[in-house]
């Protein structure tokens, strides 16, 4: 893994609707890997590796482009921030937390989250996002001269890799976004019965806005979606390396395609509720064979998010060997109905 590579992406700005700092870097890594780029409306990017086959088939391989955050509310006067969690974040895990705003200027204002005095006072307990706030050190005629809401912030933490184990924020999507640019990277020279188009998918993990509009732009016939399945259960864990799901509340996956998968790469079984940008690719368009795959990811949704680099390697490795063993005719079989053996 080039983890010099992640750190950038992992420190680069990347909440839901504010993506393109996090989406310039992995555009221009993928310039020089793939035929053509591709991008929907709402700031998604793919890179498409054509084939010289006439009737060739297409595989996408998804991974979320942005990453959890927090929306500003309300600009106080006495210069605190109030805002709201734009996706399932636990809240105890924002207290004294350091933060990045994204300005309507394009700077960025730090700021730390702390906990109403009277909700700290009655029970020292976090029940809504209205316990908190967020302070900048700014006065609040300052602080409504460069804040408003609808501004973004994101995590402002560290990135930090040792002895294989990389601790940082946004590893999930990141070190997926990482996979994509080594996975193409060794398929540079191979030539595919099939066009792939590998990317990240912007406002994925808030909603999942962004998976439908980047379907309907690649048009696949079968997807991968990458994902990060959560330790927190204790279902999985770090080093279970190539995770592969078999349910989850929203996406039976195709079975010829997990079988074939399943068949041919080492993995561990998930079964879970929580979806990935599966869910709404396989129910996009006529509809699209998909399965889900991906590594373990501890504290996931957290300032500081741990994986292993192992994990990624040989999640990298069993989808290159995996697409070699595919053909656009084998691609058309795993569908049923139209168009499909």
């Amino acid at each position: 893994m080039n983890t010099e590579r992640l750190k950038t992406l992992c420190n680069s700005f990347g909440v839901s609707s504010g993506e393109q700092a996090a989406a310039k870097i992995l555009r221009e890594s993928c310039k020089p890997l793939c035929d053509e780029l591709k991008y929907d409306r709402l700031g998604s990017v793919f890179a498409v590796k054509k084939s010289k086959n006439p009737k060739a088939a297409t595989l996408m391989i998804a991974s979320p482009l942005d990453e959890v955050g927090l929306m500003i509310s309300e600009v106080k006067k006495d210069g605190t921030l109030a805002f709201i969690p734009l996706e399932s974040i636990a809240l105890s895990s924002l207290l004294h937390q350091r933060v990045r705003i994204l300005t309507r200027e394009d700077t960025f204002i730090d700021g730390v989250i702390g906990m109403d005095k009277k909700a700290l006072e009655d029970s020292c307990e976090i029940k809504s996002a209205e316990d908190l706030f967020i302070t900048c050190g700014l006065s609040g005629d300052e602080a409504k001269e460069r804040i408003h809401p609808g501004d973004l912030a994101g995590y402002a933490g560290t990135f930090g890799e040792q002895d294989g184990t990389v601790i940082a924020k946004a590893l999930f999507p990141r070190v997926l976004n990482e996979v994509i640019l080594e996975l193409l990277e060794k398929l540079k020279d191979t030539e595919l019965d099939f066009h792939l188009a590998a990317g990240g998918v912007a406002q994925s993990v808030i909603g999942y806005r962004g998976t439908k509009t980047a379907t309907y732009v690649i048009r696949p016939d079968a997807a991968i979606a990458l994902t990060a399945f959560d330790t927190a259960k204790r279902k999985v864990q770090l080093g279970d390396k190539v995770i592969l799901g078999y349910y989850d509340r929203q996406m039976l996956p195709a079975q010829a395609l997990l079988r074939d998968f399943a068949g041919q790469t080492e993995t561990k079984e998930y079964f879970g509720l929580l979806g990935n940008d599966g869910s709404f690719i396989h129910k996009t368009l006529k509809g699209t064979p998909s399965i889900s795959v991906g590594i373990a990811v501890d504290h996931l949704g957290s300032a500081n998010e741990i994986c292993k680099v192992s994990d990624a390697d040989a999640l990298t490795d069993a989808l290159a060997s995996y697409l070699r063993t595919l053909d656009s005719e084998k691609i058309m079989g795993f569908g049923m109905g139209d168009g499909h053996g």
